[in-house]
Order: C-alpha cells, then sequence, then structure tokens
C-alpha cells in the first residue's frame, strides 16, 4: 500500500511538472499579446486587458478585411469609408460611442513580443464618431487569426472608453 502511494505521488509531480513546462513557449493567445502590450505602455501608463467577447468580434472583422480586399472600389477614400462602416456595424451601437481600433501583424516568424509590437504600431481608429474624444487608459483587446494567399495573420480588435480632452 505505501509502494502505491508513493508510486501515485511520483506520478502526480509528473503530471504536474509536465502541465507547467507545457505552459512554456512562445504561443501567441489574446491574454499573452495583451499582456506583452501592457508592458509596451507601461510608460505612458497604459494597461491591455484580453477581453474574450472580443475574439469572435475580430473573427468577424478578418473575414471582412477578407472580403473587402477582394472587392474593387473607385477610390481609396471608398475603400476606408467601407471598411470602417462594415467594422462598425460588426462591433455593433454598444461600440459607437468607444474608441474600436483594428490593427493586423504577420505570424510567421514573428513572437508573441513581435507581434504585440506590430499590432500597436499598426493599430487604426475605425469610429469617426470619437474624433474629439481621446481613449481611456484601458485598452481592451481580441485577437483572431486568419490565413489568406498562404500567409498567416493575427488581426486584433482593441476597445478604450471614449473621454474627453484633458485640459492641463
Amino acid at each position: 500500500m505505501k509502494m502505491a502511494k508513493k508510486f501515485l505521488a511520483v506520478v502526480l509531480a509528473g503530471v504536474l511538472a509536465l502541465s507547467v513546462l507545457t505552459g512554456c513557449g512562445n504561443a501567441a493567445s489574446t491574454k499573452t499579446i495583451a499582456d506583452a502590450m501592457s508592458d509596451m505602455g507601461k510608460a505612458e501608463e497604459v494597461e491591455f486587458k484580453a477581453d474574450s467577447k472580443l475574439n469572435e468580434k475580430a473573427k468577424a472583422i478578418a473575414n471582412k478585411w477578407v472580403e473587402l480586399e477582394n472587392t474593387e472600389f473607385d477610390t481609396e477614400d471608398e475603400y476606408v469609408k467601407a471598411m470602417k462602416k462594415s467594422f462598425m456595424d460588426i462591433m455593433g451601437e454598444t461600440y459607437n460611442d468607444k474608441y474600436v481600433f483594428v490593427a493586423v501583424t504577420e505570424t510567421k516568424g514573428y513572437n508573441v513580443t513581435a507581434q504585440a509590437y506590430n499590432l500597436l504600431q499598426t493599430m487604426d481608429n475605425v469610429n469617426d464618431a470619437v474624433d474629439k474624444k481621446e481613449p481611456a487608459d484601458v485598452y481592451y483587446v481580441g485577437t483572431a487569426t486568419i490565413t489568406v494567399k498562404g500567409e498567416g495573420y493575427r488581426l486584433a480588435v482593441i476597445t478604450a472608453d471614449a473621454e474627453d480632452i484633458k485640459k492641463v
């Protein structure tokens, strides 16, 4: 009986050790992306939090992005207007008074930190209704991966409350 308990303890310790080790590595997820973005935003006292509800919106926007990329527009301005309108339609009325940023990065060859950096560099506000305001210090992030013409991309939807511009 004592030997069985010792054996079980060793097996459980091994399972625990394996579960800890499988958490290591450079796998990008919405949470790891948000954490890396927060690390980069510390100097400006900006925080990024993963929001799983935004993951579905990110996937829908990624699919719409592919559709719009394959649509003919007469001008770049028409394309941008269609993109912003489509993305805000996907976000829904709840986000009409919030900043809604969309960002894209390649995934192949980019670790979590590089993806987070690229997403921060490509953030583009698609909600014109908040132009006279500024984003709050807490941003919420949802991501989705997508393959386009054999290349992998991560699209992020990043939202923030819109606040009146602070006068100094």
